[in-house]
C-alpha cells in the first residue's frame, strides 16, 4: 500500500502570501485612485480576496488536524496561519474604514502608507517562499530583516504623519477618521513583521 503522501504546508504559506500581495496591491490602486463612489463596490471585491484566503487557511486547518507527522511544530504551523489571516483581514478592514466612515478624498500620507504595506508583504511571501529549505538558504535572513525594516519605516511615517494631522486639519472628525486609518496601516506592517519574526523563531526551534 502506498504511503500518503504529507502535505506541503510551505506551499500553502506561500499561496496564501500571495493572496496578501494581491490584497495589498488592491489597496493601493484604491488609494491612489481613489473615488468614493466606487468604494462599496471595490470592498466586495477586497472581501473576495480575503474570503479566498480563508477558505486556504481551513483547508490548511484540516490537513493538520489529520497529519500524523507535521515537519515542523503543528503549533507553528497553526500560529502562522492564523497570522497570515490577520494581514489579509487587516488589509480588507482599511478600505471597510473608507466605506464606513464616508471617506471623499486620499490624504498623501496613505499613498506612502500602502507602498510599505506592498513592500512588506512581498518581503513576506519571500520569507516563506524559503521557508522549506531554511537551512540552506542565504536569502531567507535578508529577508526577515527587510520585514522588520519596513516596519520601522512605518513606524517613523505614522509618527510622522499622526502629528502632521494634528498640525494641518482643522476638522475633528477627520481627526478622528484619520488616526484610526493610519493606526489600521501601521498595524499591517507590524503584522507582517510579527509573521517573519515567527519565521525567525521556528528556525531556530529546529536548526
Amino acid at each position: 500500500m502506498a504511503r500518503k503522501k504529507s502535505n506541503n504546508y510551505f506551499k500553502m504559506f506561500s499561496d496564501i502570501a500571495e493572496d496578501a500581495i494581491k490584497a495589498a496591491y488592491f489597496l493601493e490602486n484604491t488609494v491612489k485612485n481613489y473615488d468614493p463612489d466606487k468604494i462599496e463596490e471595490q470592498n466586495k471585491a477586497m472581501h473576495e480576496l480575503e474570503h479566498a484566503a480563508d477558505l486556504k487557511k481551513h483547508e490548511m486547518m484540516k490537513c493538520l488536524i489529520s497529519e500524523f507527522i507535521a515537519p515542523i511544530e503543528r503549533e507553528d504551523i497553526a500560529t502562522l496561519s492564523y497570522m497570515l489571516d490577520d494581514v489579509l483581514d487587516s488589509i480588507e478592514e482599511v478600505c471597510q474604514m473608507f466605506f464606513m466612515y464616508n471617506v471623499k478624498e486620499m490624504r498623501p500620507g496613505a499613498f506612502d502608507f500602502v507602498d510599505l504595506i506592498v513592500r512588506s508583504t512581498e518581503a513576506m511571501k519571500a520569507c516563506f517562499d524559503e521557508f522549506e529549505n531554511f537551512r540552506k538558504s542565504d536569502l531567507i535572513a535578508n529577508k526577515i530583516v527587510e520585514v522588520n525594516v519596513i516596519e520601522e519605516l512605518a513606524d517613523a511615517m505614522y509618527f510622522k504623519e499622526i502629528r502632521e494631522l494634528y498640525i494641518k486639519e482643522q476638522d475633528p472628525i477627520k481627526i478622528m477618521v484619520w488616526v484610526q486609518i493610519y493606526d489600521k496601516l501601521e498595524s499591517i506592517c507590524d503584522q507582517c513583521e510579527n509573521v517573519a519574526d515567527t519565521i525567525s523563531s521556528v528556525i531556530m526551534k529546529n536548526s
